[in-house]
């Protein structure tokens, strides 16, 4: 894929998460935006609270490929009936005005 955008990226930590009613601890993998005081316990079910932050990295996020190709099938066919419906002056007159702002740089 030879796209000049920047593909989107999340923060995740590894953190350190207790049980606040009966203080088990577990490590777990979580967005950076995550409550601390948030996922319920594994054991009791009860609220975790975050205590510690050991590692952070930087994740690319995944997108889906289904969704992206509709969004390009529906683009093509919107670009195709917006230039079917425009008169010969309005296509001059964007033709025009794109002209302008490229020489305008």
């Amino acid at each position: 894929m030879n796209d000049r955008r920047t593909r989107p990226a999340r923060t995740v930590v590894e953190v350190k998460r207790r049980c606040l009613v009966c203080d088990w601890e577990r490590m777990a993998s979580e967005p950076e935006e995550t409550d601390v005081v948030g996922p319920p316990c594994d054991r009791c079910h009860a609220p975790t609270e975050r205590i510690e932050i050991v590692s952070r990295r930087i994740e690319p996020v995944d997108f889906n490929e289904h969704a992206a190709a509709l969004a390009r099938l529906g683009a093509r066919r919107g670009g195709l009936a917006r230039a079917a419906r425009l008169t010969p002056k309005q296509r001059r007159d964007i033709a025009r005005a794109a002209a302008r702002a490229r020489w305008k740089k």
